[in-house]
């Protein structure tokens, strides 16, 4: 309210440990007097800038975006009950009246028991930032209570930052629930088309989640809008060609000799843990020493939760080898999934057999398009996947048995999943009948 004027500063409580989760008090202060209080919010003193009043971004730090929305949240709810007393009273508020208010709102995220809610996100953008900030957090679940992976916020903030490049584009400062029409999926699929250049799949990826986004507010009463259910607001999907490396390509890079590039032997002894395990980089990656169970690796994956077992392949014994005593699994230390996808790539170049010209077909803007490169370039952490399903299909190991690993769902998905050509999968079944034959003669 014009005249009544406010400041409100965020203090760390003392500690000399950096490393420890500590609580921001909230100083509100005006008319020469303050009201403190505790503002619910928690973070280690060394990602926290006192001077911009913000939480620090950095790769350990994955609450930064929970603490930031939880601040944007702390400062709308103080402006709010400030509002509420001066409007009432003429006058500013007494400390102790501010503070109860202030806390009563803290505690029941916004809401004063009995009443509607006092704020609502303004926009959908706002919208999608609370979405990830309950993803992380755990106030959001999946149906039965079963939190989301850590990889569901991480793809809804890259959808997030590919909304913001498109308004900037189109030179829009935000997106209300109300644009989200079939207008606004013409424009923005001809923009990943023509000037993002994206793929059939990353686009179908981006409009998945924009309608989750859309679903869940007006499941939440914040929006009326249903143009995201319309017949021709679709999720585009296409079957995706990938690479993979059979058996043979296998041995060539695990026995190439990268004792003159330490950094690139690491990189594909780390790489061929995913090869022979069949696990997201995140889970290979990652693999700690509890894991390891005689002949066998133990984990619970981070993106499904499920545990699964996995024989210790004598190429992964092979690598424990060069490493017992150096790291604490006996396994190549890890690296981020970016530095990774780079270095791989060089190390395959370096093998020269690696090197062979490959084409691929990809689904852009509804056609098929060729890309030919030679094979070190389209290697990546998910060609390990891939590998090793693909390659325990073409030993006769069930496919049940696989998609244990893996995590598919259905043979359906599981056999677009893997690469094996038709005429392997003759090579499979005569093998199959040659050992039944040889059976039966014996």
């Amino acid at each position: 309210m014009a005249g009544f004027k406010f400041k409100v500063k965020l203090v760390l409580q003392q500690t000399t440990d950096k490393s420890k989760l500590t609580p921001l008090r909230c100083f509100v202060r005006y008319n020469n007097t303050r009201a403190v209080f505790a503002s619910g919010i928690y973070i280690e003193p060394r990602y926290w800038n006192q001077k911009s009043q913000e939480p620090r971004q950095a790769i350990l730090f994955t609450d930064f975006e929970k603490v930031k929305a939880s601040i944007k949240n702390l400062s709308k709810w103080i402006e709010q009950a400030f509002n509420q007393i001066t409007t009432k009273t003429k006058e500013y508020p007494e400390p102790e009246a501010l503070k109860e208010l202030c806390l009563m709102l803290i505690k029941h995220d916004g809401e004063l028991p009995g009443s509607k809610p006092i704020a609502k996100p303004l926009n959908f953008l706002e919208y999608i930032e609370l979405v990830i900030a309950d993803t992380k957090s755990g106030k959001r679940t999946l149906k039965g209570g079963k939190a989301f992976s850590k990889a569901t916020p991480v793809s809804y903030n890259t959808t997030l930052g590919v909304l913001k490049s498109y308004l900037k584009y189109v030179g829009k400062d935000t997106l209300k629930f109300e644009d989200i029409d079939l207008e606004f999926y013409n424009d923005f699929k001809e923009w990943c088309y023509n000037v993002e250049n994206f793929t059939d799949n990353y686009f179908g990826k981006n409009i998945k989640c924009i309608k989750t986004f859309m679903s869940e507010g007006l499941e939440a009463k914040l929006h009326t809008n249903t143009a995201h259910t319309g017949k021709r607001f679709i999720t585009v999907q296409a079957d995706v060609e990938n690479v993979y490396l059979n058996q043979e390509q296998l041995e060539i890079i695990a026995n190439f000799d990268f004792s003159k590039n330490l950094k690139a032997e690491r990189v594909r002894d780390l790489f061929l843990v995913g090869c022979w395990t069949g696990l997201r980089f995140s889970d290979f990656s990652n693999i700690q020493p509890s894991s390891i169970q005689g002949d066998f690796l133990e984990i619970r994956t981070q993106k499904t939760g499920e545990t699964v077992a996995i024989p210790i392949h004598p190429t992964i014994r092979e690598i424990m080898k060069r490493y017992e005593g150096k790291t604490a699994n006996s396994l190549p230390p890890s690296i981020s999934n970016v530095k990774l996808n780079e270095y791989i790539k060089e190390a395959a170049k370096e093998t020269k057999q690696l090197s062979v010209i490959t084409s691929l077909e990809k689904a852009r803007a509804g056609k098929k398009i060729t890309l030919v490169k030679p094979l070190y370039e389209l290697i990546s952490t998910h060609t390990a996947r891939r590998a090793f399903a693909s390659n325990m299909f073409k030993m006769g190991v069930p496919s049940l048995v696989i998609m244990g690993v893996t995590g598919h769902r259905t043979e359906k998905a599981f056999l677009k999943y893997i690469k094996v050509t038709p005429k392997e999968k003759a090579e499979i079944m005569r093998e199959i009948w040659n050992r039944q034959t040889m059976k039966v003669a014996n």
